[in-house]
């Protein structure tokens, strides 16, 4: 079985859900790329726009200002590199500057991303389609997912958007897919366990699967941890969870924690 990817998040934001404004500028964004790139990420995921319920709209050649200096001190040091965002003009700019993956909250739902992705086929680095329940660009605060017609939503979205892209010849091996979690399927925290204790089913159905769960408000809710930054062991039990189901990568907002239990786990278990 192949090893999980570990995605590293660095957001460079004021209003992120669980550190805006901790790495909002280049020196602090800097340290942070040090110490997860150190402490066992595999890929440094860039957001410079927030997907929190109460987050602003920046401009794109603002988004894209914030991200660029991290981008090429990322390059320098031979970091992989994963962008967080769905603004054309941002997802074009991540392509010419030849980064390893763009992460799509709407899953490059409209015409424009389409079209830079078309033209630009020949040169594209991998692409991470997410499910959310509302097809928006934030987090939702109501959903009409249940137990009963979640796991076939998401299903039948991802094939639609898998033949949908192989249209415009983008093959599926490009493809990873991640069903959302939390206030992107539902504030029930009861529908994000269900697709983690289903999360099989995406594996066998698309090639490769992302998810990301840390701090996320379903932990917050099992765990009366109002705080994000409280809700630590709960995100570990449910990436220690994800690695055993062989889930491709896990986007995280401390990999040294995973990394710690892995090589303890190995040793206690050996």
């Amino acid at each position: 079985m192949a090893m999980t990817q570990i995605v590293g998040i660095l957001n460079i934001t004021s209003d992120s859900f669980s550190d805006g404004g901790r790495y909002f500028d280049t020196d602090s964004a800097i340290s942070w790329v040090d110490f997860l790139s150190q402490n066992g990420a595999d890929i440094i995921e860039l957001s410079s726009q927030s997907s929190n319920i109460h987050s602003l709209q920046i401009p794109d050649k603002l988004e894209w200002e914030r991200i660029y200096p991290i981008l090429q001190y990322c390059q320098t040091n031979k970091l992989k590199i994963s962008v967080d965002t769905y603004k054309p003009y941002v997802i074009q700019k991540c392509i010419e500057s030849q980064v390893d993956y763009i992460n799509s909250i709407n899953s490059f739902r409209d015409e424009l991303s389409q079209n830079i992705l078309k033209e630009l086929s020949s040169s594209l680095p991998e692409l991470i389609l997410m499910y959310s329940q509302n097809k928006g660009d934030t987090a939702i605060s109501e959903s009409k997912l249940t137990r009963e017609n979640v796991l076939n939503e998401i299903v039948v979205f991802f094939e639609k958007k898998l033949k949908d892209l192989e249209k415009i010849n983008i093959s599926k091996d490009k493809i990873i897919v991640d069903p959302g979690m939390g206030l992107f399927l539902s504030p029930d925290p009861d529908i994000s366990i269900h697709v983690l204790k289903n999360i099989n089913t995406f594996k066998e159905k698309f090639q490769r699967v992302m998810v990301s769960v840390s701090r996320k408000s379903f932990i917050g809710a099992l765990c009366d941890s109002a705080k994000p930054i409280e809700r630590s062991g709960g995100t570990l039990a449910c990436e220690n969870y994800l690695i055993e189901k062989g889930v491709d990568f896990i986007r995280t907002h401390d990999p040294r924690q995973i990394r710690q239990f892995i090589h303890l786990n190995s040793i206690l278990r050996n």
